[in-house]
């Protein structure tokens, strides 16, 4: 049904404006027999030859003469043999396996002329999956549900004053350990998603905010390698209480090398406002500016210390992590009516935290960041 509608809008053909006529496929022309060919072409070259050459050798010309006649004469017969034997069996082939004449005519004419195919015509060019011919009926308020696949990475530095080993000589920083320049050559983003309901209220004609509550997923990837146990600094490392799991990549071994996601998840209540750029029939576009309020729910990750130069897994009991933060997000909101109440919305945006994942006074400043897709279904109320 989409095709057929999808063509009949791009075409505006009707499915009356098809050609129905079968019997074209049956439509073929008569190949010249291969008999008279070579006939002609006998009668042709000799009758020129004759022509051509009156003024040659009057001997050569007289054997010509001659022969002309047997030739034609003797394959005349052999020419009407072969030919009546390819029609006997051209009649012996059509009567056994194609008679045509037990055959009933199929009329499509009648069948497209029945009730039933004009009704189901009529549905056909009328009905769509969304009716362009609804009339809205846009509330003060709307309430729905939206999922966003999210891409996360991060920014990252350290304060090297809270770094015990960390020399400073103008813009250059000495240290024992890791550097940021390691970290972001071998860090990667991960994909994530955000989930949640949506709560919104129409101000004016082009403006409306909107609220509602989101579980959000941020984090990035850090290539480790597991620790060395017999290493001289293993037996004596420990942070917040956690014993050394991994120590830093080397690329020198890095078939060894273990990407490790490291998540953080939070609760977020958005505020944002949504103001309406360009409107059409059923369908409105619009700019979307916001900030969200987060509490953090879960950690899984590996942390690296700068002490004892091993990473060491974590998760929200460390006190370490930042409970409570700030976030802004921009984007653009497409939506579309479905149905009288029912809205579609496709909001591409790019989310911010502006508050560090850790607390001092550990010393290194990682904002998460994500890009996305918010799509969701929100339902008018008056």
């Amino acid at each position: 049904m989409v095709v057929f509608q999808t063509y009949s809008a791009v075409t505006g053909e009707s499915l009356f404006d098809f050609d129905f006529k079968i019997g074209k496929l049956w439509q073929t022309s008569e190949p010249k027999k291969e008999t008279e060919d070579v006939y002609n072409f006998i009668e042709t070259f000799t009758g020129d030859f004759e022509l051509d050459n009156a003024s040659e050798d009057n001997d050569f010309i007289d054997f010509i003469r001659l022969s002309q006649e047997p030739i034609i004469t003797k394959l005349k017969p052999q020419f009407a043999a072969a030919e009546e034997v390819e029609k006997k069996t051209e009649a012996k082939v059509r009567s056994e396996y194609f008679d045509v004449s037990t055959i009933d005519p199929i009329k499509i004419t009648s069948l497209l002329k029945s009730k039933q195919f004009i009704k189901y015509q009529a549905r056909l060019e009328s009905e769509y999956l969304i009716n362009p011919n609804i009339t809205p009926l846009e509330g003060k308020w709307y309430v729905g549900v939206s999922f966003s696949p999210t891409l996360n990475y991060r920014t990252f530095g350290y304060d090297p004053t809270l770094v015990t080993g960390v020399a400073i000589e103008g813009n250059y920083r000495y240290t024992f350990g890791l550097t940021e320049n390691q970290r972001n050559v071998s860090d990667k983003s991960v994909t994530a998603y955000t989930v949640g309901v949506d709560v919104g209220r129409k101000i004016t004609d082009k403006l409306s905010v909107r609220t509602g509550i989101y579980y959000a997923h941020y984090g990035e990837q850090v290539l480790v390698q597991r620790a060395d146990k017999e290493d001289i600094g293993y037996e004596g490392a420990s942070f917040y209480s956690q014993k050394p799991h991994y120590q830093i990549y080397s690329s020198a071994d890095a078939l060894e090398s273990i990407p490790f996601k490291n998540r953080y998840s939070y609760f977020e209540i958005p505020l944002g406002i949504n103001i309406k750029v360009l409107e059409k029939k059923n369908t409105d576009i619009g700019l979307d500016v916001g900030i969200t309020l987060q509490k953090l729910d879960h950690v899984n990750a590996l942390v690296y210390d700068f002490d004892t130069d091993y990473y060491y897994w974590m998760n929200s009991k460390q006190e370490m992590f930042r409970e409570f933060g700030v976030g802004t997000n921009v984007g653009f909101t497409v939506s579309q009516f479905l149905g009288e109440r029912l809205q579609l919305v496709l909001n591409p945006h790019f989310k911010m935290n502006l508050n560090s994942t850790f607390k001092k006074p550990y010393p290194v400043n990682q904002n998460q960041y994500t890009t996305g897709l918010r799509v969701g279904l929100q339902r008018q109320i008056n």
